[in-house]
């Protein structure tokens, strides 16, 4: 996979990890921004907006996990990879929540660092997502293909779309889809029908399903 038009922001504390992976990031992508705790990655994300996040949790001042909570609020879809020598279950449903794209835990090698980042930046690489032999989800566009006709999603379809397909063949709850697609606001249990039924209109009925009292799916 080619990353050269792709910028990533990389944030690590310790000092000789974070050389030795900024300098082989730099081989690869087209920029790259580091920082070397919670703060900075918030201030350097703000001021370039890069394409793909590589977290250390544990940073002082704030950590990653913290600072990416706070930068999904603003930006739902940017992707992450988080590192971390930690593998305690606190970390990792904290992790869940908050979507992380791949989690890798130290110590690392070359492979596994850009298999994860190959993963995380597939969407970006794939403009269309085949959803059913001629339907099609355009995450540029957000637009669905039906047989030639282009159909317009709203924001929070394209967020419920994204997620779904994001975990293809893992059941999505209500309670991450309010807290990924509504993004702190409250979602009732109308809301969640409606926005259902309306993206079910677009792409077709069959493709999301509901697990009863468990939560929906793509299939893969």
């Amino acid at each position: 996979m080619d990353f050269s038009n792709f910028s990533i922001l990389y944030a690590e504390d310790e000092q000789g990890i974070s050389q030795n992976i900024s300098s082989l990031l730099k081989i690869y992508f087209k920029n790259v921004f580091i920082a070397k705790d919670g703060l900075e990655l918030l201030e350097l994300y703000r001021l370039y907006a890069p394409d793909i996040l590589l977290i250390d949790i544990c940073m002082p001042h704030l950590d990653g996990l913290d600072a990416l909570k706070i930068i999904r609020k603003k930006d739902p879809n940017i992707p992450a990879v988080i590192v971390t020598a930690h593998t305690d279950t606190n970390h990792l449903l904290k992790a869940v929540e908050l979507f992380i794209t791949k989690f890798i835990t130290k110590p690392f090698d070359k492979k596994t660092l850009f298999e994860a980042l190959e993963f995380a930046l597939k969407p970006k690489f794939d403009e269309k997502t085949r959803l059913r032999d001629d339907i099609f989800y355009s995450s540029k566009n957000k637009t669905i293909d039906i047989s030639g006709h282009t159909v317009a999603l709203n924001k929070k379809e394209s967020l419920l779309l994204e997620l779904l397909l994001m975990n293809r063949g893992k059941i999505i709850s209500s309670y991450i889809i309010e807290e990924y697609v509504y993004a702190g606001e409250e979602m009732s249990e109308d809301a969640l029908k409606s926005l259902l039924k309306n993206l079910r209109k677009k792409i077709g009925q069959d493709i999301i399903i509901n697990k009863k009292g468990l939560g929906y799916i793509i299939y893969e």
